[in-house]
């Protein structure tokens, strides 16, 4: 099967998959972008670098959480392991897998410069210098990142396979490839590193819009423009034309390995024990301390992801917080309201495979509301170290305490946790 027909096949499916009109990612991404002109058409009545502050935040987010999903067109799909036993090379089906990714970067491209529209009233250039930024971090979210990716999922998938036939010579099964054996292989790279490394570079993209966010606004930016969008760009080019010449070799074994990693097959687990931390939300729970325990070394293995993003939101907040900008109001909600969509994805994710077998967990003498119980703690949890903690010292930090924002932070926490219970 060659890519343009994969591709094919692969948009086939998703169009007789989707649920009605809001199921289109264009018409989702209008209304985001429809949403985020509103709040920046309000933000422009202060100033104009209120404004393009509002839309920076905003922006930032959006693409922040791109950034992470591109794990989840890659590899972390339904379909994965069913992809990886059919006779497909490895070129198409990274082609298609970066295909997903390039149309998700143009969707949310398109919502941030909707979003833009507002700042044409001040200025042409300055309109056109956001867009610069926005088609700058959609190049990253469609090329440099599916890169980064795609090689630290090569990393875990490969060594899983070294892992495997190091537990077959330990065992006997290859005695006479042990008898060959006579150096001993380097430890192999934690699967956290599928977080990890998309999370550093996400880390790296961000700081590096940061430091030309004056420009924005006719300033002087700690480092000229050109550079950075250059150095973006060219990063972008050259790590996606590495990456798709590894993915005949690496793209198969990806993808059976890193969805292996799902299913409990074929892969060394790496599954540790509950951190202190966990321990004692346990013993707090009661009965609820069971099924939270696995919950979290669950959640810990298969969605690094999740504290990626979490240590990303808290680094955010806390700089916030010492740097005490002059108008923290747009950074606040927009970081908040991004950790909340989060949270909720990541609340959806608790009940359904790989984290939770409902037919398994049925046979089990624990009851549904112990269960409920287990994976509301959880989410409280996350959003309290990573979101409520930072978002209160950044609020409290500055020169009038923004009160309602640190209320906006506990009140989505109710919100998340009363869908848990409803559920």
């Amino acid at each position: 099967m060659t890519s343009r027909e994969l591709i094919r096949w692969s948009a086939l499916h998703e169009r007789r998959a989707r649920h009605g009109i809001f199921g289109s990612s264009l018409v989702i991404a209008v209304v985001a972008g429809a949403a985020l002109a509103g709040w920046i058409a309000w933000r422009a009545g202060a100033s104009p670098v209120s404004a393009s502050r509002s839309w920076l935040a905003g922006t930032l987010v959006a693409f922040a959480l791109a950034f992470m999903r591109v794990p989840f067109h890659l590899y972390w799909r339904a379909d994965a392991a069913l992809l990886a036993q059919l006779p497909i090379e490895g070129g198409p089906l990274f082609d298609a897998a970066l295909w997903r990714c390039i149309r998700a970067a143009l969707t949310t491209t398109l919502a941030v410069a909707i979003g833009a529209a507002p700042l044409a009233e001040f200025s042409t250039e300055m309109f056109l210098r956001h867009l610069a930024i926005a088609s700058a971090l959609g190049l990253t979210a469609a090329l440099f990142m599916p890169a980064v990716a795609t090689f630290a999922a090569s990393l875990v998938a490969v060594h899983q396979t070294d892992r495997i036939a190091a537990l077959r010579v330990a065992t006997g099964i290859d005695s006479e490839t042990a008898a060959r054996t006579t150096t001993p292989q380097p430890p192999a790279p934690s699967t956290a590193a599928l977080g990890a490394l998309p999370g550093f570079a996400s880390t790296l993209v961000i700081v590096a819009v940061l430091l030309i966010s004056a420009w924005l606004v006719g300033g002087v930016p700690a480092v000229p423009p050109a550079i950075v969008l250059g150095s973006l760009a060219g990063a972008s080019i050259l790590a996606i034309l590495a990456a798709r010449a590894a993915a005949p070799r690496v793209m198969g074994t990806i993808l059976r390995d890193v969805s292996a990693l799902d299913r409990q097959r074929l892969a060394m687990l790496e599954i540790h024990p509950p951190t202190t931390l966990e321990r004692a939300i346990a013993r707090l729970i009661g009965d609820a301390g069971l099924p939270y325990s696995k919950d979290a070394r669950l959640m810990r293995r298969r969605y690094p992801m999740a504290f990626a993003l979490g240590a990303l939101v808290f680094l955010v907040l806390a700089i916030i917080g010492l740097a005490r900008p002059d108008d923290p109001t747009p950074w606040l909600t927009a970081v908040l309201v991004g950790a909340a969509v989060y949270g909720l994805a990541v609340a959806g994710r608790l009940f359904k495979p790989p984290i939770e077998l409902t037919r398994m967990s049925l046979t089990l003498p624990i009851s549904a509301a112990a269960r409920t119980r287990a994976k509301l703690a959880w989410v409280i949890g996350w959003w309290t170290i990573f979101v409520v903690a930072p978002a209160l010292f950044a609020s409290l930090r500055q020169p009038e305490p923004l009160i309602g924002l640190a209320l906006l932070g506990g009140g989505t926490l109710v919100v998340i946790g009363s869908a848990l219970v409803r559920r």
